[in-house]
């Protein structure tokens, strides 16, 4: 068998082509890998607005236990709290990019004795919105 003697330009083309492959795989791992990261952020975002809105659910309770009277006169009915609705409780250094916020609340009577004050958290960070909504029941005990 006779070996081939013009070869002229044949590694050139193979080592333009190993190039372009190569090149190829890793635009494609950096595609993956920046899609990967959008997501990853996506995500913390997603669940740090989940955590304020939780947050802001037991400031509410905590306010509401401070602010509810203890004892009541028999013929004195029992109010929501004065809380300020829809006013952004900011968290981070004031650019407004991490805050929670109370949306809505009312009161139900169970009972004579029962109430549920039902209202609605929202949390919000870095653009991402999550509402979580909660209750509180009162029970009304007689002093007799």
């Amino acid at each position: 068998m006779k070996p081939i003697q013009n070869e002229s330009g044949a590694t050139l083309v193979l080592t333009l082509g190993i190039i372009t492959i190569v090149l190829l795989c890793i635009m494609a791992l950096f595609s993956q890998l920046a899609n990967t990261t959008q997501q990853i952020n996506k995500t913390e975002q997603i669940t740090m607005s989940e955590q304020i809105a939780a947050m802001g659910v037991d400031y509410y309770r905590a306010y509401t236990e401070d602010h509810m009277p203890r004892e009541l006169e028999s013929n004195e009915a029992i109010a929501l709290p004065d809380f300020p609705l829809l006013e952004k409780f900011i968290l981070d250094d004031g650019q407004g990019n991490v805050s929670f916020w109370i949306k809505s609340h009312s009161l139900q009577e169970l009972s004579e004795s029962e109430m549920m004050i039902h209202f609605t958290s929202v949390g919000q960070a870095f653009g991402e919105i999550t509402e979580t909504e909660s209750s509180i029941k009162i029970t009304i005990e007689s002093g007799e």
